[in-house]
C-alpha cells in the first residue's frame, strides 16, 4: 500500500508542469469470481459494494490524456460449493467473502471531442493489492466459521493481482463526470497448491468531479 502512495507522490511530482485536472470519484460495484475446483466450475454470486479514488487528467495529444488513478474498493464473491476447496476448508459448503482492495489504474483516456461537454473512453492495467479480507462459510458439521483470510505467497489467498480496466462515460463543462467501469482481473487470488481457481471481475459506476486546473 505504501507502493502505491510513494508510485502517485512521484506521478505528482513529474506532472507538476504539464496541464492536468485532479478528479475525486465514488460510486457502487457488484463484484463476483469465477471458481472452480479441480475444473470443476462452482456456483457464484455477486457481492453489493463501493469504490472511491483521485485520479489526474493530463493531456498530451489532442484528444488523448494520460489518466492514472488511485482507488480503494470494497468487493468480494459468494460461492456454493459442490466439490470440496480448500481454502476456505474440505468440509465448508459454501463461501461469503469481503475483499478491502487498493489499486493503481494506468490509463489511456480518449475524449470523442474536443468541446466541453464529450464522451469519453479508459483503458489500461490495474495493479491491485488485498490489504484486508473477511470470509464467512458454513461446514457439513453444521457449525459456523467467521474469519479473517489468510494471506502469503506461497499458500492460501493471494493479496497481489492485476487487471484489465475499462471504463466508458460523460463529462460535462462543469468537471462532473458519470461513468460505467470494467474490471477483468488476471490471476488466480488462490495460491494454494492444488486449490481452486478464483479470478474475480467487477462492474461499477463512478460519479466523479474535476476539482482544479493547472497551466
Amino acid at each position: 500500500m505504501k507502493g502505491f502512495l510513494v508510485f502517485f507522490v512521484i506521478l505528482c511530482t513529474l506532472t507538476s508542469h504539464a496541464q492536468l485536472k485532479l478528479q475525486i470519484f465514488a460510486g457502487p460495484n457488484l463484484s463476483t469470481a469465477d471458481y472452480s475446483v479441480k475444473g470443476t466450475k462452482q456456483s457464484t454470486d455477486y457481492k453489493f459494494g463501493f469504490h472511491l479514488g483521485a485520479g489526474y487528467k493530463i493531456p498530451f495529444d489532442n484528444k488523448l490524456s494520460f489518466s492514472p488513478a488511485v482507488s480503494y474498493k470494497m468487493m468480494g464473491y459468494k460461492v456454493v460449493f459442490n466439490t470440496p476447496s480448500f481454502p476456505p476448508d474440505l468440509l465448508a459448503k459454501d463461501n461469503n467473502t469481503t475483499l478491502h482492495e487498493v489499486a493503481v489504474n494506468v490509463l489511456l483516456q480518449f475524449d470523442f471531442s474536443n468541446q466541453p461537454s464529450h464522451f469519453f473512453i479508459k483503458a489500461g492495467p490495474a495493479f491491485s493489492v488485498i490489504v484486508a479480507g473477511k470470509e464467512k462459510y458454513n461446514l457439513e458439521t453444521g457449525e459456523q466459521v467467521d474469519r479473517s483470510m489468510k494471506f502469503s505467497l506461497v499458500e492460501g489467498y493471494g493479496r497481489y493481482n492485476m487487471a484489465l480496466f475499462i471504463q466508458c462515460g460523460y463529462e460535462t463543462s462543469g468537471g462532473f463526470t458519470i461513468s460505467g467501469g470494467y474490471n477483468q482481473y488476471l490471476l488466480s487470488m488462490n495460491n494454494e497448491n492444488g486449490g481452486p481457481f478464483i479470478l474475480n471481475h467487477l462492474i461499477g459506476i463512478s460519479v466523479g468531479k474535476y476539482l482544479q486546473l493547472k497551466k
